[in-house]
């Protein structure tokens, strides 16, 4: 799990999230899901994109790539690793 929980990675996705400049002048807006491993370490590795939103892949990974070490998954109190996925979603005000 994120450290902190569902609010802390919230705010950490709306203080670390910017719309792409190009994208936001085409009006490109759409859901981006972005999967990716959390490690035993908590690192996060093989980040890539499940749902494509051309324009605004970059961003999405770049922030899950950015993100603090995760609280690893455990199993029988053993370390493993867990595979998550976040939708991240753009729309323009």
């Amino acid at each position: 799990s994120f450290p902190g929980g569902d609010g802390a990675m919230f705010s950490y996705i709306s203080n670390n999230l910017r719309y792409p400049q190009k994208a936001a002048e085409n009006g490109v807006q759409g859901r981006v899901v972005v999967k990716f491993i959390v490690e035993k370490d908590g690192s996060i590795s093989n980040v890539e994109v499940d749902r494509s939103v051309p324009g605004l892949d970059n961003e999405a990974m770049r922030v899950v790539k950015a993100m603090p070490k995760w609280i690893p998954g455990q199993i029988n109190g053993k370390a493993v690793k867990v595979e998550c996925s976040h939708p991240f979603v753009f729309r323009l005000q």
